[in-house]
C-alpha cells in the first residue's frame, strides 16, 4: 500500500497537468497555425539534443550512485554531476553561437541570432530543470514533484496568451512561454531543496569518483544520442520531405498522445528509484518486478485502445486546421505505451551495469525507424511517420526485454502481451484510414475482451482488493455506530 501511495503522489500532478493540457491544447492550436507549430517543433527537437549532449549521461550516473552515497553526501554528488554538465553546456553554447546562421535557418527557415540565443538559454535552464527534478524524484518527494509539474504547466498556460499579444501567430509565442515556465520551476525546485543544493559542509568524501561518474554515464550518452535520432527522425523526415506545415499537424497529433504520456511520465518518475531500492534490498524478489509489469501492461493497453477508439471525438480539442491529426495519432499510441512497459523489462541491463547494451538497443531501433521513415514519409507524409514510429517502438521494447533477460531473468509473460499488442496494432491500422464506424467498435470490443481474458489474474486481484477495502470501510462505519 505504501508503494501505491507513492505512485499516487507522483501521478496526481500528472493528472492535473493532463487536465490543464485539455485547456492549453485547444488554445494553442487555435492561435498558432500548423506552419509556426512546425517551427517550434524543430526548436524543441534541437533543444532536446543539446540538453542530452550537455548532460553527458551523468544524470543517469546520479541516479545509479545515489543510493551508494550516504544521506549527507548526496547533495555533494548532485553538485559534482551538475558542475560537469554546466561546463559542457558552456562549450556547446560557444559552438552554437559560432554556427548560428545554419542552425537558425534549419530551425526556423531564416537567419536569426535571437532564436539561437533563446536556444542557448533554454539549454542552460533545461540542465538545471533536469537535475532539480531528478533530485526530487530520487528523494521520492511525490507531492513536491506533482506541485512543480502543475506549476510548469500552469505557468505555460498563463504565459502563452501574454506572449501572443507580443508575437501574435508566431513560434516565438510558444518558445518564450516554455523558457520562462522552466525558469520559474527550476528556481522553485532549487529553493524547495536548498538544503541539498547549498549544503557545502560535509566531512565525508564521495565514494563515487568523477571517473566512475563518467565511466557509467558516457556510454549512456552514446545510446541516448542514438535514442534522440530514433525519437526525432520522424520530425526531421517530415520537415525534409513535407515541410513545416505537415510537421505542425504531426505535432498536433503528438499533443493528443499527452493522454498516455502523462501516465508514462508519472510511472517512470515513480518507478526508477523504487526499482533500484527494491533490487538493493532483495535482488531475488523477481515476482515483484513481474507483477508490476503485468499491471502497467494492462493499464497502458486499455488506455491506448480507448484513445484510438475515441480519436474522432478527442481530435475536436484541436483547432480546425489540425483535424487531420485524427488519422495520424492511432499509431503514435505505441510510443508511450511500449516505452512505459519496457521500463519494467529493461531492469537487468541497469541492475547489472551493462549499460553499453543501451547503445545496441538504440541503434537497432533507430536504424529500423530511419529505414521506415525514408520509405513511408515521402508517400504517406505524417501518417507514414506515425506508422514508422509505432513499429520502431515495438522493436525497441522487444530488444530491451530480450537483452535485459539475458542478465536478470524475469517472467514478463511475453506471449500474452504479444497477442494484445497485435490486436491493438490491427485496431490502430484500420483507425488510421477510417472514421469511427461499426468495424472500429467491434475491433475495440474484441481487443478489450482479449486483454480481460489474458490478464484475468490482474483483474481478479484488483477486484478482490476493492472488495476487501469496501468490507474494511463498512466494518469501520458499523463499529463507529456502535
Amino acid at each position: 500500500m505504501n508503494l501505491i501511495k507513492k505512485f499516487v503522489e507522483f501521478a496526481i500532478g500528472n493528472g492535473i497537468v493532463l487536465i490543464l493540457g485539455f485547456i492549453s491544447t485547444p488554445l494553442i492550436t487555435r492561435i498558432i497555425n500548423p506552419n509556426e507549430m512546425g517551427k517550434y517543433s524543430m526548436f524543441d527537437t534541437i533543444t532536446n539534443l543539446l540538453i542530452l549532449l550537455a548532460s553527458l549521461g551523468i544524470d543517469q550516473s546520479y541516479v545509479r550512485y545515489y543510493y551508494d552515497e550516504g544521506k549527507f553526501n548526496r547533495g555533494k554528488l548532485l553538485r559534482k554531476c551538475i558542475g560537469i554538465a554546466i561546463i559542457v553546456s558552456i562549450a556547446i553554447a560557444t559552438i552554437v553561437l559560432i554556427l548560428y546562421k545554419p542552425i537558425s535557418i534549419y530551425i526556423v527557415e531564416e537567419k536569426s541570432l535571437l532564436i539561437v540565443v533563446l536556444l542557448i538559454i533554454n539549454l542552460l535552464v533545461g540542465i538545471f530543470a533536469r537535475f532539480s527534478m531528478l533530485q526530487i524524484r530520487m528523494r521520492q518527494r511525490g507531492k513536491l514533484y506533482s506541485f512543480l509539474s502543475i506549476l510548469l504547466k500552469a505557468s505555460y498556460l498563463l504565459l502563452v496568451p501574454l506572449f501572443f499579444f507580443i508575437y501574435d501567430n508566431n513560434y516565438k509565442t510558444i518558445v518564450m512561454a516554455i523558457i520562462i515556465s522552466n525558469i520559474i520551476v527550476s528556481i522553485t525546485a532549487i529553493f524547495m531543496e536548498r538544503e541539498e543544493w547549498f549544503k557545502f559542509k560535509t566531512s565525508k568524501e564521495l565514494k563515487t569518483s568523477a571517473s566512475e561518474i563518467l565511466r557509467y554515464g558516457v556510454p549512456l550518452l552514446f545510446s541516448a544520442s542514438v535514442i534522440w535520432i530514433f525519437q526525432s527522425i520522424d520530425r526531421m523526415s517530415i520537415k525534409y520531405f513535407c515541410g513545416a506545415f505537415e510537421l505542425g499537424l504531426y505535432s498536433g497529433a503528438m499533443s493528443i498522445i499527452a493522454l498516455l504520456n502523462a501516465v508514462q511520465v508519472a510511472f517512470t518518475t515513480f518507478w526508477v528509484p523504487v526499482a533500484y531500492e527494491r533490487y538493493s534490498i532483495n535482488p531475488e524478489n523477481k515476482e515483484f518486478f513481474s507483477k508490476v509489469n503485468k499491471i502497467i501492461s494492462v493499464v497502458m493497453l486499455l488506455m491506448a485502445i480507448g484513445l484510438i477508439a475515441t480519436k474522432d471525438i478527442i481530435v475536436l480539442l484541436l483547432g480546425e486546421k489540425y483535424r487531420q491529426a485524427a488519422f495520424i495519432f492511432p499509431y503514435l499510441v505505441f510510443m508511450p505505451m511500449m516505452y512505459t512497459i519496457s521500463e519494467t523489462t529493461v531492469l537487468g541491463i541497469n541492475f547489472k551495469k551493462k549499460t553499453k547494451n543501451h547503445i545496441y538497443i538504440a541503434t537497432i531501433s533507430a536504424v529500423f525507424n530511419i529505414i521506415c521513415n525514408f520509405l513511408l514519409v515521402p508517400k504517406y507524409g505524417a501518417i507514414g511517420a506515425a506508422v514508422s514510429t509505432g513499429l520502431a517502438y515495438i522493436v525497441f521494447f522487444a530488444t530491451r526485454t530480450f537483452i535485459s533477460n539475458l542478465y536478470y531473468k524475469v517472467n514478463y509473460n511475453i506471449g500474452r502481451f504479444s497477442i494484445c499488442t497485435i490486436i491493438t496494432y490491427i485496431l490502430a491500422t484500420y483507425s488510421s484510414f477510417h472514421k469511427f464506424n461499426i468495424v472500429i467498435l467491434v475491433l475495440t470490443i474484441i481487443s478489450v475482451s482479449v486483454i480481460g481474458i489474458l490478464y484475468r489474474d490482474i483483474f481478479t486481484e484488483c477486484l478482490n482488493l476493492l472488495k476487501s477495502k469496501f468490507k474494511e470501510k463498512a466494518k469501520r462505519e458499523f463499529t463507529s455506530k456502535l
